[in-house]
């Protein structure tokens, strides 16, 4: 694991240079970035404002697929078949269709590093000028910059997001000690007006949380709530800011990967898969410039118009987002109750797997098509 290297005062370490490719954020999207450019011979730096794996950002739960596909499978946690829904008027239970597991997070970045042949160094990326990226340590330069640090969108020309004026959700989770067997989700006015609770086991810990599609919606109160009707203390808190709305994947010179391209999931605020899907597909963009394949333009073109290609699949999730909340408790459970029926959960979550499918890691000829066509009413 690399050492930090920003240090205080007058062992402070300056950091300058030029690159082939400058990945700004070492989370899901940015590994994943750097991973599909080992062995292409670019000289590649990632930079993050914490070592790889220090500070986690998620719940942590995603298709077991993805997992093995991604040669991840030694971060798994737990592993579930089911995933239970409460309301206040009564409970379902859905047999998925594929199974989702909770997993490390510290380890799962550790394996993605592994499968890099990048430089890393610690900085807090503050903007930047043309192809220059500003940190705190210094000035580096690449003709080819990824920003992946998240909803701040911070290499963007606006300066970025600021909540709770824009298209975000949030979260708060806790996660104290213990087992369980169940995957669940309360969609309940009590913890939440609009939005959901969740808990995730990972073996001996149970994350508890809830978020709120109403970024103004204060949620440390009802998560600490939830806890208390799970008899589970409130310890370790983790929150985090979750776009919920699709941006464009580039700008200027500057491919946006994960969060700060809005790569997270409407409704479910299922970010990770995605991170790992329009990862690969900016990777290899970025490999294919490098070996003389294609320039920037092109690949600024092609990685745009491929991110585009899904804004309609994002904008129905956000309908049903939207949509959700507004139904009266008792209508919200029949429908939860109404979609709890074999047939359509296997065609819903089947629909769901196919918007971020795992064959997507896969080398293209195996792949799904990942383009599906537009739905006619919209």
């Amino acid at each position: 694991m690399p050492k930090r290297l920003t240090k205080r005062g007058d062992q402070r370490t300056p950091l300058s240079g030029s690159w082939d490719v400058i990945v700004c954020g070492a989370s899901f999207a940015g590994l994943t970035v750097a991973g599909q450019l080992a062995g292409s011979r670019a000289r590649v730096l990632v930079l993050d404002r914490y070592e790889i794996g220090e500070r986690q950002t998620s719940a942590c739960g995603i298709p077991t697929h993805w997992l093995r596909v991604m040669g991840l499978e030694g971060s798994a946690r737990q592993e579930f078949g089911e995933l239970v829904v409460h309301t206040p008027h009564g409970t379902s239970r859905y047999q998925l269709p594929w199974t989702f597991s909770t997993f490390d997070y510290r380890e799962l970045c550790r394996l993605l590093w592994a499968q890099c042949d990048a430089d890393f160094e610690t900085a807090k990326v503050s903007g930047r000028s043309g192809e220059t990226v500003h940190t705190d340590r210094g000035d580096v330069s690449a003709p080819l910059i990824v920003d992946a640090l998240g909803w701040r969108r911070i290499l963007a020309s606006d300066g970025g997001y600021q909540p709770p004026d824009a298209p975000l959700s949030r979260g708060l989770e806790v996660h104290p000690g213990g087992s369980s067997d169940d995957l669940e989700i309360w969609i309940d006015r009590r913890y939440v007006p609009a939005g959901y609770g969740w808990r995730f086991p990972a073996r001996d810990e149970q994350r508890i949380g809830v978020g709120s599609f109403d970024p103004r919606f204060h949620v440390k109160d009802t998560t600490v709530l939830l806890a208390d009707d799970l008899e589970r203390p409130p310890v370790r808190y983790q929150g985090n800011w979750i776009p919920h709305k699709l941006r464009p994947g580039t700008e200027d010179v500057i491919f946006f990967v994960g969060d700060s391209a809005g790569h997270c999931l409407p409704l479910t605020a299922e970010g990770i898969r995605t991170a790992f899907y329009f990862g690969i597909k900016l990777g290899e963009e970025l490999r294919s410039v490098i070996e003389g394949k294609q320039d920037r333009e092109a690949a600024l073109r092609s990685y745009a118009e491929f991110v585009d290609a899904h804004e309609w699949k994002f904008r129905w999730l956000l309908r049903a987002q939207r949509l959700l909340p507004k139904l009266p408790p008792r209508v919200q459970r029949a429908v939860i109750r109404t979609c709890g029926r074999q047939r359509f959960v296997d065609w819903a979550f089947g629909h769901y797997r196919r918007i971020a499918p795992p064959e997507f890691a896969m080398s293209p000829p195996e792949r799904l098509d990942e383009r599906e066509p537009v739905p006619t009413a919209a």
